[in-house]
């Protein structure tokens, strides 16, 4: 690092952090970014001093300005920041919080890209307006490669991110596809839709089990009205759920086979054995009344 970078941030790096985020904040359409948020004032302005710390550490063929001409290779190597690893992790959590902070206020990442470039611009200016010589083409490359490299932490932080929040959002999707619910006492039922494949049965056989151990379930209803199709697959993955669910003592009724499904199963040779099957939902409610000695009768007129 140059004499000159080295001045500049450690005499202005306050007017350098105000200039970055009044810039920032009166930024205007033809930047590249929009305006920053008031809640982003803080995480960016934690984030600016990590930025600088990392700036801090010189390569060593980087010092003198006297050192001789470097081919673009070794150049290169050289333009590395030799960061600790407190200084790393420093960066990196506060890269984690504005990007977090970015995504709860559901703001553009490409706006995150923009507030890095314009630090960037702005380290550069005032670099060169304060070097008396011609500035070390080796400064330069060091600053170009060091946010290029934040660039590159900032985009691996946000796919992590995008992926966490996809796969939650997938784990809420499935709890709510797959309701255990409690219909009278030992009556359970497990309403299904959509499309049952391997990751999803499993997960259906797993609730319905520790619904059946919770509440001692004698019977189950298993309603297929919203399984738009039927086949091999999802005729092997009930089954199994069957059998699991038999080994705790829950019989199991299905209902809302549609008839094209049930044509589809016929054709197909496959057979639920002695499984009883209801043609709709209300049906199955009433066998398994039925099986647990219960039934749904009118009030006395004196007693409503």
């Amino acid at each position: 690092m140059t004499q000159s970078l080295a001045q500049v941030l450690h005499s202005h790096q306050d007017a350098l952090l105000e200039q970055w985020l009044r810039d920032l904040s009166e930024a205007s359409a033809d930047v590249g970014f929009a305006p920053v948020h008031p809640e982003l004032i803080e995480p960016l302005r934690k984030l600016f001093p990590a930025i600088i710390a990392q700036l801090g550490q010189a390569p060593d063929a980087a010092v003198s300005p006297q050192s001789s001409p470097a081919s673009p290779a070794s150049a290169s190597e050289s333009a590395q920041p030799a960061a600790s690893s407190e200084q790393r992790a420093a960066l990196d959590a506060q890269l984690q919080q504005l990007i977090a902070e970015q995504a709860r206020l559901q703001r553009n990442l490409s706006d995150t890209l923009g507030f890095l470039l314009h630090l960037k611009h702005l380290l550069l200016k005032a670099l060169l307006s304060a070097a008396d010589q011609a500035v070390e083409e080796r400064a330069i490359l060091w600053l170009d490669q060091y946010f290029e490299q934040i660039a590159q932490q900032t985009l691996e932080h946000a796919l992590a991110q995008r992926d966490r929040y996809i796969s939650e959002q997938s784990l809420s999707i499935m709890e709510l596809s797959t309701p255990v619910l409690r219909l009278w006492h030992q009556i359970l039922l497990l309403p299904l839709v959509g499309v049952i494949d391997t990751g999803r049965a499993r997960q259906i056989t797993d609730h319905l089990l520790e619904a059946i151990a919770k509440y001692e379930a004698r019977v189950t209803v298993i309603d297929l009205t919203g399984v738009p199709i039927i086949d091999t697959s999802v005729a092997q993955h009930i089954m199994k759920t069957i059998d699991a669910a038999r080994l705790l003592g829950s019989r199991v009724v299905l209902t809302g086979i549609s008839p094209e499904g049930a044509q589809t199963l016929t054709k197909l040779g496959i057979r639920f054995g002695d499984v009883i099957s209801r043609a709709s939902l209300r049906a199955g409610i009433a066998e398994a009344l039925l099986i647990t000695g219960k039934r749904i009768a009118a009030m006395e007129a004196g007693t409503r």
